[in-house]
């Protein structure tokens, strides 16, 4: 791996980069994950927790690497905290889909024909909604060279609006979904029940720990 030291020197956001690419290789698991869990393929659980645990921890050693240098005296174009705060926000959406990856772990879950459309409707505009946020990251060497200003600035801003919109239609899918969920929860086992709906959060975590991207390069827009 690069050292982050060296990224640094090139671009304060090179690093924030290569920590969102791990992160976009978790998400990217997302809808494998829940395929091979209604395919009942629990050994392919099992594999694909095990990688997003093992990206999520990539992503965690890059994110440790970057806040020792962050020590370090440096100039940055763009307040110190807000940087910390979007690695932050990168973070937690590894964090959830790990979560979600762990959850899927804890018992062979059945996938009840009555939530399998409105899943397939989360898990996809969830993912969605996450692309949309790792995106954006790719546009701060461009916003950096437009000094956050420009086309570029209008550009990402307008991103940020779509990303937030994408976020709220995240929630409501959420909501229909858990409503699907507990519809016919008395045909569930209670287990059954408290993984499915837990899930279902998590999902929904992973679309708002990404609005917070947005979130932040709009504090970064307005100084």
């Amino acid at each position: 791996m690069r050292s982050i030291l060296s990224m640094f020197s090139k671009s304060p956001f090179k690093p924030l980069a290569s920590h969102m690419d791990k992160v976009r290789a978790c998400v990217e698991q997302i809808k494998p994950l829940f395929d091979a869990l209604e395919n009942k393929d629990y050994d392919s659980v099992q594999k694909i927790s095990e990688l997003i645990v093992k990206l999520e921890h990539e992503a965690d050693m890059i994110k440790d690497d970057i806040r020792t240098h962050m020590r370090q005296s440096m100039f940055l174009p763009v307040d110190k905290k807000d940087f910390m705060h979007l690695l932050s926000a990168q973070d937690d959406i590894a964090d959830a889909v790990e979560d979600l990856a762990v959850l899927l772990r804890i018992k062979n879950l059945n996938t009840p024909d009555e939530i399998k459309p409105a899943l397939h409707e989360l898990v996809n505009h969830v993912v969605d909604t996450a692309h949309l946020g790792c995106d954006l990251i790719s546009e701060l060497e461009a916003l950096l060279e437009a000094s956050f200003g420009g086309a570029e600035a209008e550009k990402v801003e307008k991103a940020t609006q779509e990303l937030a919109t994408a976020e709220w239609e995240a929630d409501r899918k959420q909501f229909f979904l858990a409503q699907k969920l507990f519809g016919i929860g008395n045909d569930l086992g209670a287990a059954d029940l408290l993984l499915w709906n837990e899930a279902i959060k998590k999902l929904g975590a992973v679309a708002d720990k990404t609005e917070q991207i947005g979130k932040t390069l709009r504090i970064f827009l307005s100084q």
